[in-house]
């Protein structure tokens, strides 16, 4: 199964720059999301990657393996 990762970025009037450090195989396909310039560009980005990670969060916690330590 193929996975999506979002990488925070910024355009600095020439050419889009990675904010974090990533390893980009050439011609590696990619999807822009356009943010609204906002002075909290930060906190929508780690609210962003939060809502994305509910999901695969929810599948670890939520899971009968580890329903014995719910009563702890």
């Amino acid at each position: 199964m193929k996975t999506l990762t979002t990488v925070p970025a910024h355009y600095d009037g020439k050419e889009i720059k990675l904010d974090v450090p990533f390893l980009l195989e050439p011609n590696t396909r990619l999807l822009i999301t356009i943010l609204e310039r906002s002075e909290d560009t930060h906190q929508l980005l780690v609210q962003a990657a939060m809502a994305n990670s509910e999901i695969a969060f929810a599948r670890v916690w939520d899971n009968e393996d580890d329903a014995v330590y719910d009563d702890l």
